[in-house]
């Protein structure tokens, strides 16, 4: 008898796919990416880049838009695993995307498959394109979401008494769709406070649970969250409290994938969240406790990204320039990556200052030139590293000053 294969199991095979995911590099994790935004329908493959969503942030990967990204940009501050979501609470499982979508696009008829042939044309990083759908889409969801449960809601793994309270969520969300991608696109400059005043006014009055997911959305984006949220607590009454459970939230949240990031995404995120907090430290909001919160999570930022920076600095330019100055030839490329590691770690140094810390990294370049100096050789040897190359690094790592201390030394 011929034995029997074992069955299939493929959400664990699901699982495994995130696990492989999880460990890829940029390049692969892009790619892996780019061929499920490429799928029509994914449904369970969506839960491959589970582990990375974090990651994608930093790498700022371009979406391929596709008809329900476009649809719940509004709310995708909301948007969490059906694992992390609870009733009632101002959240979005990521499980009922599709079947909403889905809902929506046949109600829109053939303006929805001629607006998701052109959305599929575009990624998230084409602000003007994306405008233009969603001008066409969000107001028009805000009226076409059926009242009822939509076909597939069962596979979502929520009830049908879930259903009402979700689509009174997105609704409002999306009337004010225009708003706030208008907000949204100009969040590297704040955004500025006409505009999110103008977002957040929009869903207001559709009460506390909305105007929390629609702050939760610009926050994801804001560089200055403190100025934000003050604007968002003067909306009304009401708004004070869902501004302070936001901040109070931010002061809770979890710290970037530091480990994640490659040096020079590392970089910017920490000057990012260096500037993010900075802001604020000037909220009026930061009342009570809340100055000491700030301070404890600064610290935290400052001590993680402090650890990874000292880990690198062992992997990438320590390690290296004794292994090179101890082998007997080495090549152009080694010389000029272990100067490209030493500019990274110059640009990291700088972000881990803005979060504070500095006499750790004071100490830090000190005890590294000490050690690149130790290996500066009596004299050059033919194809060996050169002094001058050791050197060289010391002048980006610490300023010519120390370079040139170093060589006279020798």
């Amino acid at each position: 008898m011929t034995p029997q294969a074992p069955a299939r199991n493929p959400l664990r095979e699901v699982r495994s796919l995130g696990q492989a995911t999880a460990l890829a590099d940029d390049a692969a994790v892009t790619r892996i990416v780019g061929f499920l935004d490429g799928l029509v329908d994914r449904g369970e493959l969506d839960r491959i880049i589970d582990p990375v969503r974090p990651r994608l942030r930093g790498l700022g990967t371009p979406r391929r838009l596709r008809f329900a990204r476009l649809l719940f940009l509004p709310l995708d501050g909301g948007i969490v695993s059906a694992q992390d979501w609870s009733r009632g609470a101002p959240l979005l499982p990521r499980s009922a995307l599709r079947v909403l979508a889905d809902a929506v696009q046949r109600a829109m008829g053939p303006e929805g498959a001629a607006i998701a042939a052109t959305a599929a044309q575009c990624t998230t990083e084409e602000a003007a394109q994306v405008a233009a759908c969603g001008a066409r889409v969000w107001p028009a969801e805000a009226r076409l979401l059926p009242e009822a449960p939509p076909p597939g809601w069962a596979e979502c793994g929520l009830s049908a008494g879930d259903y009402a309270g979700i689509a009174a969520l997105c609704r409002p969300l999306w009337a004010a769709g225009t708003a706030l991608w208008a907000a949204l696109a100009a969040a590297a400059e704040g955004p500025p406070e006409a505009l999110a005043r103008a977002a957040l006014q929009a869903v207001t009055p559709a009460g506390p649970e909305a105007l929390a997911l629609a702050l939760a959305t610009l926050l994801q984006r804001a560089t200055a969250p403190g100025r934000l949220l003050q604007a968002a607590s003067a909306l009304h009454p009401q708004a004070r409290g869902v501004a302070q459970q936001a901040l109070d939230g931010m002061l809770a949240g979890a710290l970037p994938p530091f480990v994640e990031l490659r040096p020079h995404q590392l970089a910017a995120t920490a000057q990012a969240l260096a500037a993010q907090l900075d802001d604020l430290a000037e909220c009026p909001l930061l009342t009570g406790d809340r100055p000491k919160r700030l301070a404890a999570a600064r610290q935290r930022a400052e001590l993680a990204f402090r650890s990874h920076y000292m880990a690198l600095v062992e992997q990438h330019m320590l390690a290296p320039a004794a292994r090179l100055g101890a082998a007997p030839q080495v090549q152009d490329a080694e010389v000029a990556a272990m100067e490209t590691a030493a500019r990274h770690l110059r640009a990291l140094e700088a972000a881990g200052r803005r979060l504070g810390g500095g006499l750790h990294y004071d100490w830090a370049t000190q005890e590294m030139t000490r050690r690149i100096a130790a290996l500066l050789p009596p004299r050059d040897r033919p194809g060996a590293l050169r002094r001058i190359d050791l050197a060289r690094c010391l002048e980006i790592l610490a300023g010519p000053e120390v370079a040139a201390a170093a060589l006279g030394r020798g």
